[in-house]
Order: structure tokens, then sequence, then C-alpha cells
């Protein structure tokens, strides 16, 4: 609806730009919150697949340090099967443990996430409907804005063609006021 010429037109344009590029910079925010969020889930993940590698270097070593102990005493005098036995029963059950743990959350991130997301699309698509609404608003504002200007100012023309061209009293303050309003408009 913007004419080029018309300075109240680009004005009302440079304020639909702007909500343009507001609504993008939300969207932008939103799909940036998103990616976080992802990538937070992998780091959950990631930091269980770490404690997993690090509890299985932690068993092994200490199966290491047995078969050295093993290896100094003389057969027969030591058993160290159920030591074995009773480490490796411990390490199962705390890594057991452990990944219960980090499944419930990663569950609990990637559904805390979820709704987050879902909250983030409904306000999303309010905000567009509420941006649509005002965009149309704004865009009769205009064409109401510029027909109440081009009236008046067929009205005046008028005014002055009725009185013989001789301008009555107070229609150049009148005319000087038009266009006054018709700058302010244009800022």
């Amino acid at each position: 609806m913007a004419d080029d010429n018309n300075p109240v037109s680009q004005a009302f344009e440079l304020q639909r730009k702007a909500l343009e590029r507001s609504q993008k910079a939300m969207e932008q925010g939103i799909e940036f919150q998103e990616r976080l969020n992802e990538a937070m889930v992998g780091g959950v993940e990631g930091g269980a697949e770490a404690s997993e590698r690090g509890s299985e270097m932690t068993r092994e070593a200490i199966h290491s340090s047995l078969d050295a102990i093993e290896g100094m005493i003389p057969e027969g005098e030591a058993n160290f099967d159920q030591v074995r036995e009773t480490i490796d029963e411990q390490f199962d059950a705390a890594e057991e443990a452990t990944q219960e743990a980090s499944e419930q959350a990663v569950e609990f991130t990637e559904a805390g996430f979820e709704n987050a997301e879902s909250a983030a699309e409904s306000y999303v698509e309010s905000v567009d409907q509420q941006v649509e609404q005002l965009r149309e608003a704004h865009e009769d504002l205009e064409g109401q804005t510029l027909s109440f200007l081009e009236q008046t100012e067929e009205q005046l023309e008028k005014l002055q063609r009725e009185t013989d061209g001789s301008p009555f009293d107070g229609f150049e303050q009148l005319q000087t006021q038009m266009e006054e309003l018709r700058e302010r408009l244009s800022k």
C-alpha cells in the first residue's frame, strides 16, 4: 500500500518493516533456544557415556592391581576370585544405578524441553496471528489517514474556490496547520 512519493505512506511502511524485523528476531531467538536444548540433551547423554567408560577403567585398574598382588603372593595362600567377584558385583550395581539415573535424567530433560518447545511454538503461532491482525489494522489506519488528509485537502481547495480564491479569515492558518500535520505524520 506504500506510495514511495508519499511521506505518510513511507512512515507506515517503515513501521511495518520494524514490526516484521522484531517478529523475525523473536523466531530466531526461539530457534536458537531449541538448538541449545538439543545440545544440552546431547551433553547429558555424553556425560553418562563418559561416566560409564570411567567406571570400566577403574574396574580394570583394580583388577590389574589384584593381579599384581596375586602374582607376588605364593600360589595357594590367598584366593582373590571372591574379591574380584565382589568388586565386579559392586561395579555392576553402581553402573546399573548410574545408567538408570542417566536415562531418567535424559528423559526428564527431553520431556521438559519438549514441553518448552511446544509452549514456544504455541506462543509463536499466537504472536504470528496477533502480528498479522496488527499489520491489517495498521494498513487500515494508513488508508484512513491518507483518505482523511486527501478529503481535508479537497475540502480546503473547494472552500478556497467557493470564496473566489480570496482567503477567508483563518484559511491560511488552517492550511498551515494541515501542512504541519502532514509533516508530523511523515516523521
